[in-house]
């Protein structure tokens, strides 16, 4: 167990990335009062502010800026020795898994993946949140996150990856649809009304959609933006609307709703996710089984997966 110097430092390294003492409070599962106790227990410690109240939050002293990095190389060195020390066992593990998917990834392997930990390791807790483009990498680096899920067609080059499955971009459309019936021109799908799962912000899939429809210099009437794809099909009936998905998302929507699956009208990339996580995890036990059980989980999608 952490002696209460490493606890403190951890606590540190987070009130670093928040800058506000009660954010860091809840990352860190404390109350404030005693978030704020631990900053002032730093502030001894380094005989230093470290946090300095400015307008809109808090700015790090320079001499706290100057040795988060240390801090943050000499934790994961213990986190190392520590690991080495202690196997992973995952029948007996109560280990916590935080990864980021889109909701679209997690409908796809999380079944898997739950008949997995269920049989192998009853203990442990799987929390998946929706992703955070803007931080995803900081979040990554800090161990608030231990594995994205995610289509990145640019992907960074600092961290670890492998391939889990690949899918096409198809629309949908209701099967009664007043225009279009079993295949889509370019005036079908520009003239269309759109329906697009936003979620927490925009996706490649449709960053990708909407570099193909300015490359023809046109521009979608997206009309409707909704949190949740499954709310997509319950839209279309009675409707000219259509949408822009992943196959096998279309598939599984076609199997409860009656909707026709469409070839799109012009050229886009192939779908391909892979799961990315940070070198400070590539040795640890405990992240190689969790590597394992999502390869699996990709595999046994049609298509399949690489190896690690």
């Amino acid at each position: 167990m952490d002696n209460i110097e490493v606890r403190l430092l951890r606590i540190f390294l987070v009130l670093m990335a928040e800058k506000n003492v009660s954010n860091a409070a809840v990352q860190l599962g404390i109350s404030q009062p005693a978030a704020s106790h631990a900053l002032a227990r730093l502030r001894e410690l380094f005989q230093d502010p470290l946090l300095l109240r400015a307008r809109g939050g808090m700015v790090a002293s320079d001499r706290a800026a100057s040795f988060e990095a240390g801090v943050r190389a000499m934790l994961q060195g213990y986190d190392e020795l520590i690991t080495k020390a202690k196997p992973f066992d995952p029948a007996t593990s109560m280990h916590t898994f935080v990864l980021s998917a889109p909701e679209y990834a997690e409908s796809l392997l999380l079944p898997a993946m739950a008949r997995s930990l269920r049989e192998q390791a009853p203990n442990v807790r799987v929390e998946v949140r929706a992703p955070d483009r803007d931080r995803a990498q900081d979040l990554l680096e800090s161990g608030k996150i231990d594995m994205r899920i995610a289509w990145l067609p640019k992907a960074p080059p600092s961290l670890r990856s492998m391939h889990l499955f690949q899918d096409r971009i198809v629309c949908i459309a209701d099967q009664a649809h007043p225009t279009i019936h079993g295949s889509l021109s370019v005036e079908n799908y520009m003239n269309a009304t759109h329906v697009r799962p936003l979620g927490t912000g925009s996706t490649t899939t449709g960053q990708v959609i909407d570099d193909a429809v300015e490359r023809l210099g046109r521009k979608l009437n997206l009309a409707f933006l909704v949190q949740n794809f499954l709310t997509i099909p319950f839209m279309m009936p009675g409707t000219d609307i259509i949408a822009t998905v992943p196959l096998r998302l279309a598939k599984i929507l076609q199997q409860q709703h009656p909707l026709q699956i469409l070839e799109p009208p012009m050229r886009l990339p192939k779908v391909s996710y892979a799961a990315y996580w940070h070198e400070r995890s590539q040795k640890d036990p405990a992240h190689r089984w969790l590597r394992s059980v999502v390869l699996e989980a990709a595999r046994q999608l049609d298509g399949g997966a690489s190896s690690v």
